[in-house]
This record gives C-alpha cells, sequence and structure tokens, in this order.
C-alpha cells in the first residue's frame, strides 16, 4: 500500500474519500458530537448528518457522505471515536483500520484521513493512521474460494506540523505495519505449506531485502548445539529442522558487547535491539 503525506487544506484534498474522526465532548445524558478538525469547510460539510443525529460518535461508527458539499473529495467517512476526553493514539489506529475494512468492499481503493484535532502529537497520530491502515488492510482469505481480492492501494494522510518529522513518523509506520503483515502471512499458513525449509527461504529473502544478516542451521549444527528439546520436536516430523539465525548489525553500533536487562513486560533498550519474553517467561 502506497502511503503519502499532505499538508493540504482538508477542504483541497482530491480523493476517493476523505475520512474524518468524530468524537463526543458531552456527558452521558446529553451527547456533544463534533468533527475532530478546525477546518471550518469540512465541518461545515458534517453539520446536517451530525446535527440530525445520526451520528452519535460511538466507536466505530462510519457514517458515509456522497458528494459533501465544498469539498474537492468524492466522499465524507466519519468514523465515530468514542468520547473525546477518553480519545488515545490507540485508538486512533484502530479506527484507521476500520476505515479501511469499511471502504475496501465498496471498490474504494485509496483515500485520506484526516489527523484529528484531538490532543494527540501531529507524529503520533501520523503513525497510528498509517500503521492501523496497514494492519486493516491486511487479506487473510488466502484460501478461500469466494476471496474478494479487496484492498486499498493507497493511503493520503492529511497533517500540519513540520514536515520532515511528519514523514520520518510515516515512514517508520509504513515498516512497522509492512512488518505486521508480513508476519501475519507467515503465521496464516499451514503447516503443511510452512515447513521450516520454507520459513527459512522466507527468512533469507526478507533479510536480503532489509540488510540483515541471516544463518539457517541444519539438524547436525542443531544437534552440536546441544538443543535437545529442539532437536526432539525436530524428530517428529519427517521435514527437516531449521534453526534460523537473523543478525542486525548497524555500521554504528558498539564494537564491545552492551548489557541489555530484558523483564517481563518491560524491555531496557541498550543496543538498537528489543526482546520481549513471551508469556509466562521470566
Amino acid at each position: 500500500m502506497k502511503t503519502v503525506l499532505s499538508l493540504a487544506p482538508p477542504a483541497e484534498i482530491e480523493t476517493e474519500c476523505l475520512a474524518v474522526v468524530a468524537l463526543d465532548h458531552g456527558s452521558k445524558d446529553k451527547p456533544d458530537v463534533m468533527a475532530a478538525t478546525g477546518d471550518a469547510t469540512v465541518k461545515e460539510a458534517a453539520a446536517d448528518v451530525i446535527t440530525s443525529g445520526e451520528v452519535t460518535g460511538k466507536t466505530f461508527e462510519a457514517s458515509l457522505l456522497h458528494r459533501p458539499a465544498k469539498l474537492k473529495a468524492k466522499r465524507l467517512l466519519l468514523m465515530g471515536g468514542g468520547k473525546a476526553k477518553d480519545f488515545s493514539s490507540s485508538d486512533l489506529r484502530k479506527l484507521a483500520g476500520a476505515a479501511v475494512r469499511f471502504l475496501k468492499p465498496k471498490g474504494i481503493r485509496s483515500f485520506a484521513f484526516l489527523v484529528p484535532n484531538a490532543g494527540i502529537k501531529g507524529e503520533e497520530s501520523v503513525k497510528a493512521i498509517v500503521e492501523g491502515s496497514f494492519v486493516g488492510n491486511f487479506d487473510p482469505d488466502t484460501y478461500k474460494s469466494d476471496r474478494k481480492d479487496q484492498k486499498i492501494d493507497s493511503v493520503t494522510v492529511v497533517a500540519r506540523g513540520d514536515q520532515k518529522q511528519l514523514q520520518q513518523a510515516m515512514d517508520e509506520a509504513r515498516v512497522i505495519g509492512e512488518s505486521q503483515n508480513f508476519t501475519r502471512e507467515l503465521v496464516n499458513e499451514p503447516s503443511n505449506r510452512m515447513t521450516p525449509t520454507t520459513l527459512a527461504d522466507h527468512a533469507r529473502k526478507m533479510a536480503q531485502e532489509v540488510g540483515l544478516k541471516c544463518e539457517v542451521y541444519g539438524a547436525d549444527k542443531i544437534k552440536e548445539l546441544k538443543m535437545g528439546a529442539f532437536w526432539g520436536v525436530a524428530q517428529g516430523s519427517d521435514e527437516p529442522p531449521a534453526l534460523i539465525v537473523l543478525r542486525y548489525e548497524p555500521a554504528d553500533a558498539p564494537a564491545t558487547p552492551v548489557l541489555g536487562l530484558v523483564g517481563k513486560g518491560i524491555t531496557f533498550d541498550t543496543g538498537g535491539i528489543s526482546i520481549k519474553p513471551a508469556d509466562g517467561m521470566e
């Protein structure tokens, strides 16, 4: 999926659909829903449907308006984000994914998402929108006979702020999103297709593309390393085992070893690489 950063006024964005977050600033008994933007034209385009009560601002509620007044976007999508006081970057990430999943079945292949005016830093918002869009764009139906092959080809994030910092945030989020989907593709494969040998081939290819060092150890090396438990599991299969070792060695890495303190649920990052233990491990 292509990601584009735009600093243009939202009303001037030419897109199949402009997604805007709607938040409830009122109380439990008296809702006060508003489009989370300081752009008067966008607020005006959404005013009628919000005033009518059709848009309640409830989380993941999606309301689609065609040919919104005074906007160059062909559609305006209002995504409910819940209470404004509780809204976070995590919620924004989920909303971006929900927007993608809502638009894909409608044949929309590109859209723009307006960074909400909700007290979240611009770079953090951009990251949340891009990551959420990638996760929402993932297609798990590889082997379904009625697979639709629906996906978003491009997302434009409309933001305000320092272009360099916002672009850096977008690039980082794109890498994270693509990496998550790459991992999900591997995990979703059945074991008779994703054998150790096949997984090793994927690891080699990925390492070559991103500049990692990859080593794959076979049965002899596994036994030499006295990895009894690993070897014991491998003996229960006709497929040969593969121990995949990936190394990230940046040019500016410390010449001497560094100490990394790893705890359950929290990581002290000392060398550019974070390791988090699985649940149940100390």
